[in-house]
């Protein structure tokens, strides 16, 4: 029993030392484990946080380099390179090209009898054979024939499919050739259109950054060879908020380190400088027919005034030709550089602090002549349809300017419609009128006032007027009502604001049997 009890003992003993073996054992790789998981950890994080840094590294040499990488390409355009010389695809049939082998009786028909087999009713035998192999050819020979014509039908499609394709894609090509070629012609003739898409199309390939905006619109002035650029400008957030990350091991933090408020503005200065520098070099450099440009960089903003979304200046200078070839744009500091061309530049872009811009860009649409004093060569009793037509012009723009708005004519050669443009500085409810002005002693109708919508949408305009010695037909008025953007002024109205804002009692002799029954509205 003693004897028993020891052993039982000592196995007990054993058992524990085994078990505590086995939980030291455990415990270690646990904690073998868990160290290995806080290396890999650390190791993660560091790799993130250096895949941060060096993002973001790239980024600020992205945007430090801008117009180092836009100098070292040339910024004319080909117009040749851009004609289209492709051909269309040929015609691939595939294995319908071709029609399947004929089906031929021999591949079906039984071999002939022997002579001992005639003996023993051999020749009976091979007759069924002979009409099975009869039937079965003949349906195998119906289908080849409906396999046949429904090929032959595919095949027709195709080609008539095809046929199509291609003269689609010849007119395509043409199209687009004498688009291009038109576009060539008008560049060399200067027309202002042809001069608007060219440039536009040169500053379409100005290379910026991914995060940069890539928007640009010309206006172009064949008198002087003058273009007027206006073009967005990114937000400061394209600057990384962050200057470096740092992973911390004991705590699993990421960390980050906040960019100097001072270098955060200086690199967005930069980058807006250096924008602007290389759409002045784009322009003159693709069109040496440029005597002056004017640029205007705006960016995309919530006024936090108001709430409302303005698209505010936040540089705009003026170079002539002569003054940029005094400049080496490869060597020069951006921000002095535009000093040094007088340029206008927010002291604080990066909060949107907005400059006056040398050129209105909206008003440069449009090409203005010089104003003629209209109203001090009438009489008091001057007949409206006795003037020129660039003489009621004139008289129209006069009649806005003595309302409180600022008034230009424009040139009556391609300006699309628009005889003139006024401006209310209003900034609650001001903005760009066009205005067209209709000398006429029969009534306007319809197709009046969508000749006027098309051109406010062209020149993107936020009002339209259409005014009148005459009257306008009853659907007129409602198509202005509905449009909701259009002001009509007949004869009648014409007479009155003519008598409210200039003093002058005129004549706009409507045609004889024309009762006149509009009453003029309350002075506004």
């Amino acid at each position: 029993m003693a004897q028993r009890r020891y052993d039982h003992e000592k196995w007990a003993r054993q058992q524990s030392l085994e078990y505590e073996r086995e939980q030291r054992a455990v415990t270690a790789a646990e904690k073998g484990a868990e160290r290995e998981r806080k290396q890999a950890a650390i190791a993660a994080g560091k790799k993130h946080a250096h895949e941060l840094n060096v993002e973001t590294a790239a980024t600020v040499e992205r945007l430090t380099s801008v117009l180092v990488c836009g100098l070292g390409r040339p910024s004319g355009l080909d117009l040749a390179t851009l004609l289209r010389r492709d051909q269309p695809a040929p015609l691939d049939l595939g294995s319908r090209d071709r029609p399947a082998s004929r089906l031929v009786w021999e591949d079906y028909a039984p071999p002939p009898p022997g002579a001992l087999s005639t003996v023993f009713g051999g020749r009976a035998r091979h007759d069924r054979r002979v009409e099975e192999a009869r039937a079965e050819f003949d349906d195998a020979l119906a289908a080849y024939d409906r396999a046949e014509t429904t090929r032959q039908r595919w095949v027709r499609e195709a080609r008539t499919r095809h046929q199509l394709a291609v003269e689609e894609h010849t007119a395509g090509v043409a199209e687009h050739n004498q688009a291009i070629e038109s576009l060539r012609t008008g560049l060399a003739s200067r027309d202002r259109e042809s001069v608007e898409a060219y440039l536009e199309m040169v500053l379409a390939r100005t290379p910026l950054p991914n995060d940069v905006p890539h928007q640009a619109e010309v206006a172009y002035s064949p008198r002087g060879e003058q273009a007027v650029l206006r073009f967005e400008l990114p937000s400061a957030d394209v600057v990384p908020a962050i200057a470096n990350y740092t992973f911390v091991g004991t705590s699993g933090e990421l960390r980050e380190k906040k960019r100097p408020d001072a270098e955060f503005r200086r690199l967005y200065r930069s980058i807006v400088s250096q924008i602007a520098l290389l759409y002045m070099r784009d322009l003159l450099e693709a069109d040496r027919e440029l005597e002056n440009v004017e640029l205007g960089g705006h960016v995309h903003a919530i006024n936090p005034a108001t709430g409302q979304r303005e698209y505010p200046c936040l540089i705009s200078f003026a170079v002539d030709r002569e003054r940029y070839q005094t400049l080496n744009l490869r060597d020069v500091t951006p921000e002095k550089c535009l000093t040094h061309l007088n340029a206008l530049v927010s002291r604080h872009p990066h909060a949107v602090e907005p400059v006056t811009p040398v050129r209105d860009f909206d008003l440069a649409r449009y090409s203005f002549v010089e104003s003629v004093d209209v109203v001090a060569g009438l009489d008091s009793r001057s007949d409206l349809t006795k003037m020129t037509s660039t003489e009621f012009e004139h008289f129209v723009r006069q009649l806005f300017e003595a309302r409180g708005l600022e008034g230009w004519t424009t040139d009556r050669v391609g300006d699309d419609g628009v005889d003139a443009v006024v401006v209310n500085r209003d900034p609650i409810v001001g903005g760009l009128t066009i205005v067209q002005a209709k000398k006429y002693t029969r009534v306007l109708g319809v197709n009046h006032i969508r000749e006027l919508v098309g051109a406010m949408d062209e020149k993107r305009a936020g009002r339209g007027i259409l005014v009148t010695t005459s009257w306008f037909a009853s659907g007129c008025w409602t198509k202005a009502t509905e449009n909701g953007r259009v002001e009509l002024i007949d004869g009648p109205r014409l007479r009155w604001l003519c008598q409210e804002h200039l003093g002058m009692d005129v004549l706009v002799a409507p045609p004889v049997g024309r009762a006149i029954t509009w009453s003029p509205p309350p002075p506004s």
